[in-house]
């Protein structure tokens, strides 16, 4: 009589477990880098948005500044291919006896050691107050390097990351932010803007 294969009653073999687990191994680490690849392909998206987002909001801040403005106060008064990266100004805040009322000095302006943007009333005096509005404007506008020239082609000559060049009543606007990631990448977006002061009567 025949006996019966006694190696079917037995489990897996080294070897089968072996490449078992090498398998199990390479599996793994396709899913992990197919996981991070799209962590991190999440994360430039939200950082690039992010900064759109800030360039856009800060932009808006500094246009309806601009805009309720009394043109003839706007301090200095640059015009292409000069800019310049601060404004002061005051605002028409209605009428008193017969007269304009005029509010406390204003200014708009990039701080370009903290490279930061921020408004301020009072500027330079002992109760001068400041609101930053952002801390990622970038040294200069995206394509701009301090050499002379109109790099960028948009008229002006070696501007800031904040910068206003005035035409008649209408003043133009660019802001460049970026943020820069510990692994060495670089987020930067450029926006502008036209705006025309609304108060244009005599101080």
């Amino acid at each position: 009589m025949r006996k019966p294969n006694r190696r079917s009653k037995g489990g897996f073999t080294l070897m089968e477990v072996t490449l078992g687990c090498a398998l199990l191994s390479v599996v793994a680490y396709k899913a992990h880098g197919a996981m991070r690849s799209a962590s991190d392909g999440l994360d430039q998206e939200t950082q690039r948005a992010f900064i759109e987002d800030q360039a856009r909001r800060v932009l808006r801040q500094v246009g309806f500044a601009i805009m309720g403005s009394n043109r003839e106060s706007l301090l200095p008064s640059s015009t292409a291919p000069s800019s310049t990266n601060d404004l002061t100004y005051r605002v028409n805040l209605g009428i008193q006896d017969g007269a304009v009322v005029w509010s406390d000095l204003n200014k708009v302006a990039m701080d370009p050691e903290a490279l930061r943007v921020f408004h301020a009333t009072n500027p330079g005096d002992t109760d001068e107050q400041r609101v930053y509005w952002t801390n990622l404007v970038a040294p200069y506008l995206e394509g701009e390097i301090p050499n002379g020239m109109d790099d960028n082609g948009n008229g002006l000559i070696d501007e800031t990351g904040l910068s206003f060049a005035i035409n008649g009543n209408s003043v133009t606007i660019f802001l460049t932010l970026q943020r820069l990631m510990d692994d060495g990448t670089s987020f930067v977006d450029t926006v502008s803007t036209v705006v025309t002061c609304r108060n244009l009567g005599e101080e």
